[in-house]
């Protein structure tokens, strides 16, 4: 028996609130209840007092022999911190970031092959047929086979479709977003909010605080400000992505 998603909670508990069933929705509800799912996800995702630990897992890669380019994953916004040598490479420094039309300079001016001091990234170019996807150029291209890894901030988050039928977060937030997309639809179709807003913002600090419960204690904020924006370097975790996985 196949797994039932995310989305096919969420549309059922959806349902179930309206009182309409999913058959027989018509266009304006079905586009009304996609609306209202965005909104849920993002009144979660982006809460603006937390930065939720989930958001910042870290991106795990090997180089090869002679390869500049290496594709980032889907939800890549922008790494953390400098990516640093894993394994056996440990003893390398952290490679740090440069403008990428800096690095195209100095990859013209030295273009051997080394140990990889500074990286960029560079957005692939769109034209709408596939997803749009950026990738870190290494320099100096790589001599061998080095492990990399970097924590890194997770972009915008995209809604649930059949083909993406997951809230991020994994199992333990389901129901949390469950509740933010029900509120959504609950000021959506009811114009206002009332038990199911109640019940999200009660879910929401629980979340928080069970959030919280899980970082490392021996972490400050970093260069003497306290920010929790998205840019803060306040939160941190140890969720592992595999590169050779497709997110």
């Amino acid at each position: 028996m196949s797994e039932t998603t995310d989305y096919a909670i969420v549309k059922s508990e959806i349902a179930s609130f309206i009182g309409t069933p999913e058959t027989k929705w018509d266009s304006r509800t079905s586009v009304d209840v996609e609306s209202a799912i965005r909104k849920g996800i993002e009144s979660v995702v982006h809460v603006g007092v937390h930065q939720w630990s989930w958001m910042r897992p870290t991106y795990r890669f090997q180089t090869a022999d002679g390869q500049r380019r290496y594709t980032l994953p889907l939800d890549f916004e922008q790494f953390i911190h400098p990516l640093a040598f894993d394994g056996e490479n440990y003893q390398y420094p952290p490679i740090s970031q440069l403008p990428a039309g800096r690095l195209d300079q100095m990859h013209s001016e030295y273009s051997s092959t080394g140990v990889p001091t500074n990286y960029a990234l560079e957005v692939d170019a769109h034209d709408g047929t596939t997803q749009q996807r950026q990738q870190l150029v290494l320099h100096p291209t790589p001599d061998a086979a080095y492990t990399l890894i970097g924590r890194y901030q997770v972009g915008p988050i995209r809604t649930l479709t059949n083909d993406r039928p997951w809230f991020p977060g994994g199992p333990e937030n389901r129901e949390l977003f469950i509740a933010g997309c029900l509120a959504a639809v609950e000021q959506k179709f009811l114009d206002g909010k009332g038990d199911k807003t109640e019940s999200f913002q009660s879910a929401l600090m629980a979340a928080i605080a069970r959030d919280h419960r899980r970082q490392p204690r021996n972490l400050g904020p970093m260069g003497g400000g306290r920010g929790r924006s998205r840019d803060s370097y306040r939160w941190k975790l140890g969720t592992t992505y595999d590169g050779s996985t497709e997110v």
